[in-house]
């Protein structure tokens, strides 16, 4: 039996409910993924690709640099570490598949190419970039270059927005680097502005507190704050606390001064992590500002 089809909640014209005209006789066999997860035929990881090295991972899973055999090119595939034996479950994993085809292709986000179960694991294959922001904490960000992160990632955020989608994870670690350009990566935590879809914010040290307190009214300031607190740490050169009174004092506004920075950008960075949500700057707001005026004029977009 074919694999059904699954509705996209993340499109505005998707289906209105799941197709799967071989519900009932699939309802008396493993389950509604069993058609889809490889079994025990050829695994389409192995006879696609060829794996190289292991270049990321985190408590779900692990990213892998790979060779796609057929066309030559390397691509960075992200598996699901523990296997997702459960109806829910995948159903959960595919939020993240949805959200990013969904979306379609920017020059700001890591490019979505494909994805498949196989043996109980979920596998994506996506544009491998060169390295992610976290790789650079050790080197703090000069204020130019987190002007130029700020604004491409600002676009990012601008073309999520306007098709309804919070991305609710923005950190370092999720910010990629490939040829010079920022692109806005893992969708994992990704979900509706409308709240119509469950919400589950990601790393606290980057969230607001209304999200914390769970008020879910202004989810696309949620990733406002985060970006602004994420270029914060990135200037500073040192982690953001995870609990205690400096995790509170960044949560009401008080960021201590940055010595060597303009007031200009210091301004800029405090009203994105303004306490009231309704203050912070849109995306689009945040693009039109006239602090990247000199981004403009030297040809850096």
């Amino acid at each position: 039996m074919p694999p059904p089809c699954f509705r996209n909640p993340y499109l505005s014209d998707a289906l209105e409910t799941d197709i799967d005209p071989f519900g009932n006789q699939r309802s008396k066999c493993a389950g509604l993924f069993s058609s889809i997860t490889g079994g025990d035929g050829l695994s389409r990881y192995h006879t696609d690709f060829h794996e190289i090295e292991q270049i990321g991972a985190g408590n779900f899973s692990r990213v892998l640099k790979v060779l796609k055999r057929i066309d030559g090119c390397l691509y960075a595939v992200k598996q699901s570490i523990r296997p997702l034996y459960q109806d829910w479950e995948r159903r959960k994993a595919l939020m993240e598949v949805q959200s990013l085809a969904a979306l379609g292709s920017h020059e700001n986000i890591v490019g979505y190419y494909s994805s498949w179960f196989e043996n109980e694991h979920l596998y994506i294959q996506m544009e491998l970039c060169d390295y992610s922001l976290s790789s650079q904490k050790s080197t703090r960000l000069t204020e130019w270059d987190a002007l130029t992160a700020l604004y491409q990632l600002a676009k990012a955020l601008l073309f999520m927005h306007e098709r309804g989608i919070a991305h609710l994870d923005v950190k370092p670690d999720n910010i990629y680097v490939k040829n010079g350009v920022y692109k806005l990566g893992d969708f994992g935590c990704a979900t509706l502005l409308n709240s119509s879809l469950p919400v589950e914010e990601g790393d606290a040290r980057y969230m607001p507190q209304e999200i914390l307190n769970d008020n879910f009214d202004h989810l696309d300031k949620v990733d406002i704050f985060s970006m602004g607190a994420s270029m914060y740490e990135l200037i500073r050169g040192s982690p953001l606390p995870e609990s205690g009174p400096q995790f509170l004092n960044l949560r009401e506004g008080k960021l201590p001064l940055l010595p060597g920075h303009s007031l200009h950008f210091q301004n800029l960075l405090k009203v994105m992590m303004d306490p009231d949500p309704t203050t912070r700057p849109s995306a689009k707001e945040l693009v039109a500002n006239p602090i990247f005026d000199r981004i403009w004029r030297n040809g850096k977009t």
